[in-house]
């Protein structure tokens, strides 16, 4: 009996959207896929210019060798390409890329335009096709090797766009991945402009240090140490930076096999470990590192982007990537007794100065302070307001549950007794014992005031402005939240293609803290996904007021403790800090008597 199939093949314009899904991920994936062709086409120079995170424009320019007329009439056809022939070539492919369906899927879901030339041709070729459909082909003038422009991406397929996030955050993924790929070829002069500005210049010349300082500027590239090892035919070249040098993410770091760009956790894990008691808790160091291996060494084709490769070997590479930095660190040390000195390892002091610590706004301390002969100080902690923003909770017990709202006078009654390790505070209640974490409390004393300003945040001008070196992605960031930047206190101006400049920062934080803070805004920023102006807000806060509140370490007097709770306890919320961790806990008399077995 014959039945109507239910099988049936796609047309050529359905196939290269499905393929499209694959390859086209985002503006981004355009860039990469565009630029690996520019590569492999013994480019010495390759030019990427978009506009609207890529969104709306790209457009990547080369002196490769270019295509002939009949080659870029093919070039826009599926699983066309000049890489493989035989499936044997997939185990030896050198190249970049070798994806067929790359700029056909490009052009199936934008308005793509592709000029040609050979060096040996007096024209070049002019390919139109907008939503995969051909549109004209003609003879051109034009210089020897590639453009290609991708205008209005995913306009013929709404869906896709919704799943694009802000223009800055696209452009950021972008910059990132041309970053990666001017690091993995220093030969090739790489150059990227950005809504009309030039974002960073690689020179070219083949040294990874030339193309390092082009992109994140001669201050870094400066206090580098290079790493250099040979071992079972397999080399690893590249550089790190300094332990005092860090990042709050991996972005910094560039893992290369083989002059291509991939991600592995193991390479990253190795890298840390031979780190591992040089760097704070928080925090990753620069790192270019290239693995140079035989090709049947790996197999490239385990990931759809080939962003990830698999060793024959994955011990061998973690051993010798964890020698090749460790040794790098050693060498650094050599000639010098103390490590700390010779690559900058930031160490935490047994004490700290407190007149210098403890912002403006708390007593100094004096030369003779008793701990522990103080009267009992009156704390009033406004608990009629707390009772409004929250009925329930006012102190944490000791055991995590809410403790007793009582308004009684005796209850706001303490007190502070000293400093325990340097970090917590201790102080006596009527109805108990309290520790108060002083990071934590201050915390929350800088965020409320910061939050309640009216208008813009109060600032303090700079005598001296700093000079920030800031990677494409940072820039991005900056220019998109110009204004969310401006009204919490931060007033930068842009005096170099990698350079921001700053000029005022709140008046509440130190100013030697004030770059590293708004570094760690910038990342948190990096993270969020079109976050409202009320989030941005939060995060930026949240960021300012941690790094700029008193550290475990950081020695307080009498004085100084009082005057810390005292803040305290006119936030609205003196029992946590802004992330959410308790600032309070209580140690009730009947939590006593059980820890010591009483009852």
């Amino acid at each position: 009996m014959n039945r109507l199939s239910t099988i049936h093949i796609l047309d050529e314009n359905t196939a290269n959207k499905i393929a499209a899904g694959e390859v086209v991920e985002r503006p981004a994936s355009v860039v990469k896929e565009l630029v690996e062709n520019s590569i492999d086409a013994s480019s010495s120079k390759i030019e990427v210019e978009i506009s609207d995170g890529g969104t709306k424009f790209i457009r990547v320019t080369d002196d490769g060798i270019g295509m002939s007329r009949a080659d870029a009439e093919l070039a826009i056809l599926r699983h066309a390409t000049s890489k493989i022939r035989l499936v044997d070539d997939l185990t030896q492919i050198s190249t970049l890329g070798f994806r067929g369906e790359a700029l056909p899927s490009i052009a199936s879901v934008s308005k793509f335009t592709l000029t040609t030339r050979l060096h040996t041709d007096s024209l070049a070729t002019f390919v139109e096709v907008e939503g995969g459909k051909l549109v004209e082909l003609r003879d051109a003038g034009s210089n020897v090797g590639t453009t290609i422009t991708v205008s209005n991406l995913f306009f013929n397929t709404p869906a896709r766009q919704k799943f694009l996030k802000t223009n800055a955050t696209e452009s950021n993924y972008i910059s990132n991945i041309l970053m990666k790929l001017a690091l993995s070829h220093p030969e090739i002069s790489i150059k990227f402009i950005n809504n009309n500005k030039l974002v960073f210049s690689t020179p070219g010349t083949n040294n990874l240090a030339d193309a390092i300082s082009g992109i994140y500027g001669h201050k870094i590239a400066s206090e580098l140490l290079p790493i250099l090892l040979l071992e079972d035919s397999i080399e690893i070249t590249g550089y790190i930076s300094k332990p005092s040098i860090l990042k709050s993410s991996r972005s910094w770091q560039t893992f290369l096999v083989n002059s291509r760009v991939i991600q592995s956790r193991f390479i990253a894990k190795a890298v840390d470990s031979a780190y591992h008691s040089l760097l704070p808790k928080v925090g990753y160091p620069l790192v270019v590192v290239n693995i140079v291996v035989p090709n049947d060494y790996i197999d490239i084709n385990v990931h759809p982007q080939k962003s990830e490769v698999k060793f024959s070997n994955d011990q061998i590479i973690y051993r010798l990537v964890y020698k090749a930095v460790s040794n790098a660190l050693k060498e650094a040390t050599r000639d010098h007794k103390n490590l700390a000195v010779s690559l900058d390892i930031p160490i935490k002091p047994a004490k700290v100065n407190v007149s210098t610590s403890i912002p403006k706004s708390y007593p100094k301390p004096q030369e003779t302070v008793s701990l522990w002969r103080e009267d009992m100080m009156p704390l009033r902690m406004v608990q009629e307001t707390i009772h409004q923003q929250n009925p329930v909770l006012l102190f944490q017990n000791s055991d995590g549950s809410p403790s007793d709202n009582s308004t009684s006078e005796e209850q706001a009654y303490f007190q502070p007794l000293g400093q325990l390790d340097d970090c917590f505070i201790v102080a006596r209640g009527q109805d108990g014992l309290y520790i108060i974490d002083q990071h934590a409390a201050h915390e929350r004393i800088l965020y409320d005031k910061m939050c309640n300003s009216v208008g813009r945040i109060p600032v303090q001008q700079l005598l001296t402005p700093i000079f920030m070196e800031s990677d494409a992605g940072e820039l991005n960031i900056i220019e998109a939240n110009a204004e969310v930047f401006h009204s919490l206190g931060f007033t930068l101006d842009q005096v170099g293609p990698n350079i921001m400049r700053l000029l005022e920062v709140p008046a509440d934080i130190p100013t030697s803290e004030a770059e590293n803070i708004l570094r760690e805004i910038l990342v948190k920023l990096t993270d969020m996904h079109n976050p409202a102006p009320s989030e941005l807000r939060h995060a930026c806060l949240q960021t300012a007021a941690c790094r700029a509140a008193i550290k475990a370490g950081d020695t307080l007097n009498m004085r100084q403790i009082k005057a810390l709770l005292e803040d305290l306890f006119k936030t609205e919320l003196p029992y946590n800090c802004p992330h959410g961790r308790p600032a309070i806990i209580k140690f009730s008399h009947r939590d006593l008597a059980k820890m010591f077995k009483r009852i």
